[in-house]
């Protein structure tokens, strides 16, 4: 009795054993396993992708669109193709909730981080998708069922499929299966999704063989440094800001103005349509000048520091004979394009804005200053009537200008230049900006707790 008992008891223990093991591959959330005891080689893959076919005629919403912004892996802003073919009858309004264009989330696959706090794999499957839809003839997105769903932890984005033509193709592939099928994404919602079965195969699959996500805690991610230093997006610093003072971080970016002893560095972010910027101070007599000329792109390696009650990046390195990738900045790509002045009026710059931040669970909703938001950034501001100028009469800063401005709303602004000089050397004096309008490109800048523009070359002013 006793011996049966504990085989009974055994066998309970085996059930309740598989189950919690099938609970665990069920949840949409899961962690990636290590996978240490499959050999790859000795699997057959499958190429899941052919056989998921895209039926036109389903109950599912389907619209065919063109990409109007890559954001991430599972991230794509589309534009509707108003006279297509494919999907006759778009009216507009069924995307007003999300501007009037389609911010995509991608249907059952969870890509790492490639736009806030940089993930392992972020980049390189964010660089996958783009890849797939860049070489696409044509783009459908279709709903999970018959009704377009905004994604739960976001109030604007869109849960969808994205199917893709291929360039020669003749028939459409999804994106989202073939995301899972090469290791680029944990599961999210796959198993009860519409093609729920065969993207668990794929899933499943790229497990078994150690692919991207899937791979070895070892494995390379070119497009990823594991050191110390947290890898981040500007965007993200610049408004967690606090959030990493004084820790080491890394971040890419392009140049957008050199000042004396700082470098300004900025970086789009599609989801927001802004450039986000960071002062980047090197110091005199470094060979980082080599690097950090306007229009080159970066990656900078240093310490979160206040200067002036405004957060920069500090402390850099450039070894001079043997780059160390854990704390060394780098030339990324020279000669391109430099950030564009965005153009803003006096008013904003204390105005809000609402900015989101993708979190594992649910979105982050950040609230604060339009200001404070685009620090360090380069803006252009146009109609300001000088109704004030003052001088600095001493110190460091001798002969530096404050204009007070009036914009044509009546908003007051100081825009603050450094010493400017003529074309023979001279020192600009403040006479020739009293009762003047004028435009204005400058870098956004805070001095007792106001926000105002920095001017650092004569030819930022103009008249208007």
């Amino acid at each position: 009795m006793k011996k049966s008992l504990k085989v009974f008891t055994a066998l309970v223990c085996a059930v309740l054993l598989g189950l919690c093991t099938l609970l665990v591959a069920c949840n949409g959330n899961e962690k990636k396993p290590d996978n240490k005891d499959d050999d790859p080689s000795e699997i057959e893959a499958v190429d899941y992708v052919p056989q998921l076919t895209l039926n036109l005629n389903s109950e599912t919403k389907k619209q065919e669109v063109t990409v109007r912004q890559y954001v991430d892996g599972d991230t794509t802003h589309f534009d509707p193709v108003a006279d297509s073919t494919l999907t006759p009858g778009y009216t507009g309004h069924e995307f007003d909730r999300s501007d009037g264009y389609i911010k995509a989330r991608y249907m059952a696959v969870d890509t790492p981080e490639s736009t806030g706090q940089i993930e392992k794999w972020g980049k390189t499957a964010s660089n996958f998708t783009r890849s797939k839809l860049e070489s696409a003839t044509s783009i459908i997105v279709e709903s999970n069922d018959e009704n377009w769903n905004f994604d739960s932890t976001s109030s604007n984005r869109i849960l969808l499929w994205i199917w893709y033509k291929p360039q020669g193709g003749s028939e459409y592939r999804n994106l989202n299966l073939e995301i899972l099928q090469n290791g680029f994404a944990l599961a999210s919602g796959t198993f009860t999704s519409r093609y729920g079965d065969i993207c668990t195969k794929a899933l499943n699959q790229a497990k078994a063989l150690k692919l991207h996500l899937y791979s070895p805690k070892d494995t390379v991610d070119e497009n990823f440094y594991g050191g110390s230093a947290i890898a981040l997006s500007v965007k993200e610093l610049r408004c967690h800001a606090e959030d990493y003072f004084q820790k080491p971080v890394r971040i890419q970016g392009t140049v957008a103005k050199t000042v004396s002893d700082s470098s300004f560095i900025e970086e789009f972010d599609p989801e927001t349509g802004l450039y986000f910027g960071i002062q980047v101070y090197f110091g005199y007599g470094t060979s980082l000048l080599e690097i950090l000329k306007v229009g080159n792109r970066v990656e900078i390696v240093g310490k979160v520091t206040t200067h002036n009650d405004v957060y920069q990046i500090s402390d850099l390195t450039m070894s001079k004979f043997e780059y160390n990738p854990e704390k060394d900045s780098k030339l990324l790509e020279a000669g391109t394009s430099a950030p564009p002045a965005q153009a803003i009026e006096a008013k904003d710059l204390n105005s809000k804005i609402t900015l989101t931040f993708e979190g594992e669970e649910e979105d982050e909703e950040l609230t604060l200053d339009y200001g404070a938001a685009i620090m360090s950034t380069l803006v252009s501001l146009s109609h300001l009537q000088v109704t004030d100028v003052y001088t600095t009469k001493d110190g460091t800063t001798k002969g530096a200008v404050s204009i007070t401005c009036k914009a044509e709303d009546d908003t007051v602004i100081t825009v603050r230049t450094d010493v400017l000089r003529n074309a023979d050397g001279s020192v600009v004096t403040e006479d020739i900006y009293v009762g003047k309008t004028i435009s204005v490109t400058g870098l956004v800048d805070l001095y007792d707790g106001k926000y105002q523009v920095r001017v650092s070359n004569i030819n930022n002013i103009t008249f208007e």
